[in-house]
């Protein structure tokens, strides 16, 4: 008897913390915690299967009852898991640390209880069975543990399936705040031209009701390599915030040996009604909904800063154009030749951004040698007219997908299922690109890659007869003779843009 009682309070206390444990989302701080407390939960479980004086009082030694086991036992757990923040409070007192951990006996009582409350109830259910059943003999013994076993298994499945449901739930609901808030989960990058490579000196976001949240585009290099206008380089941590009404910015712009700051409101009902509303675009097996994860800062030679929202898909629609001022630190440049990477004010360190290669191609190091900065370039690039694509696709082509991507830095996708695409002002584009299969599964396609000069030039001879002239540009795909067109179109005037062949990829690819 002494023997099966003793195996019995290890296994009732292995199991009972292991089935508390299941029944958390338990991490390894939990984990540990527990296995730190074991010696007293083994402890008092000797004690109850080996301490019968109150027992056999009650006369309930000999022929134990299950009723009175079960609130005996119960009891008895929780009295003393109970007490186990008491005796960590006494035994801290001489040391000052430790203490401040259980300084506030109640609270640590309040916070352990669902811990106590349900290890009470896994050691109560164990001890109190095995006693009154599992005690009779080894064979009932080793049934009642592998019936524990069971038991445990049966907890971990149903606590993992509560804690899934609990969990969708509360992102559901989550969601909803975050969305009612004007929260969404995003992150900011910063842009620049080719050639002309800039570094951020400080920013902060400034949010309508959420405190001011000063960024840097830590998750990248400090200075885009392979800049493109445009494009997402160097990125901020993403996380779930709201997004900015306003913006403070300085930055250093290495080929003007100038920095630039920006301290004013921006477009932020527009950037929300851009993040509250996902769109679906098509994959090569189904269609995927999408929604806006971005927002880049464009920073042009002269001051300028253009701010674009980018898609988790294809999209990125432009929310404004701004001008910064240019300021004067006062701050002396470093003569040290020692490099310090990123140090603005290091000498060797902004030689380095102006002759890397993988910064500033050497290509355009050499182009740009002795010119002068054009800072109303990449402002020209935002030229938009009111016009929208028409598409006169072949009878045979049931199913296709387009993507523009214009001068501006702005792309669009979508496919056969949108007809009527609205007339608004838009940019002018650099590429059009049209995809379909055949009827032998071959892709094909047309690309209209337009000469920057060229189109430039059309459309706006095309659009200069009248200020609020309105046009389509109308695209035809024609796969008797092979080829595509693009033209400006209205009810008096129409303009060639650009005729090019329908690529056929063949079968293999």
């Amino acid at each position: 008897m002494v023997l099966k009682a003793t195996i019995s309070a290890f296994v009732v206390t292995i199991l009972g913390l292991l089935a508390m444990l299941l029944t958390q989302d338990a991490d390894m701080n939990l984990v540990y915690g527990a296995f730190c407390v074991s010696p007293y939960f083994l402890l008092i479980t000797l004690i109850y299967f080996h301490f019968n004086k109150l027992r056999k009082k009650f006369n309930v030694f000999d022929k134990p009852n299950i009723a009175f086991e079960g609130i005996y036992s119960f009891l008895y757990y929780f009295l003393f898991s109970t007490l186990l923040p008491v005796l960590l409070f006494v035994s801290t007192l001489g040391d000052e640390y430790e203490h401040k951990i259980y300084a506030d006996l109640g609270g640590v009582i309040l916070e352990m209880f669902p811990l106590i409350l349900i290890l009470s109830i896994f050691l109560s259910l164990f001890s109190s069975i095995t006693f009154v059943w599992g005690l009779r003999s080894w064979t009932a013994l080793i049934l009642t543990f592998l019936g524990y076993i069971l038991i445990s298994v049966l907890v971990s499945i149903f606590s993992t399936v509560g804690r899934e449901i609990r969990e969708a739930e509360r992102e559901r609901r989550d969601q909803a705040d975050n969305l009612k808030e004007g929260r969404f989960e995003w992150a900011g990058a910063m842009s620049n031209p080719t050639g002309y490579p800039v570094q951020l000196y400080k920013g902060t976001f400034i949010f309508p009701k959420d405190e001011d949240y000063e960024f840097t585009f830590s998750e990248g290099n400090t200075v885009n390599y392979h800049a493109k206008w445009g494009e997402a380089g160097a990125e901020t941590y993403k996380s779930m915030m709201s997004l900015p009404k306003a913006i403070d910015v300085t930055w250093y712009s290495f080929s003007e040996n100038a920095f630039y700051q920006f301290h004013d409101a921006i477009d932020y009902n527009k950037l929300l009604t851009l993040f509250k509303q996902p769109y679906v675009e098509r994959r090569a097996t189904s269609d995927v909904e999408e929604h806006y994860d971005k927002i880049i800062f464009g920073f042009a030679p002269g001051g300028g800063l253009v701010i674009w929202a980018g898609g988790s898909g294809y999209r990125q629609v432009e929310i404004g154009h701004y001008q910064a001022k240019k300021i004067d630190f006062g701050q002396k440049v470093s003569d040290s030749k020692e490099l310090v990477y990123g140090d603005l004010f290091n000498q060797e360190w902004r030689n380095k951004v102006l002759t890397d290669t993988m910064i500033i191609p050497l290509a355009i190091q050499i182009a740009k040698k002795n010119q002068p900065v054009r800072d109303d370039y990449w402002n020209k690039l935002r030229t938009a007219y009111t016009w929208n694509p028409k598409f006169v696709i072949a009878p045979e082509i049931k199913t296709y997908d387009v993507i523009f991507q214009y001068f501006n830095a702005e792309r669009f996708a979508f496919d056969e299922r949108i007809q009527n695409v609205t007339v608004e002002k838009r940019g002018i584009p650099q590429h059009i690109y049209i995809k379909w299969y055949d009827k032998n599964q071959n892709r094909c396609a047309v690309n209209f890659e337009f000469d920057e000069t060229d189109v430039f030039k059309k459309f706006k001879a095309f659009f200069d007869r009248d200020k609020n002239i309105k046009a389509e540009m109308e695209i035809i795909v024609d796969t008797q003779n092979g080829r595509a067109t693009a033209r400006l179109k209205n009810a008096e005037h129409q303009l060639l843009l650009m005729e090019t062949e329908i690529i056929a990829y063949g079968e293999k690819f």
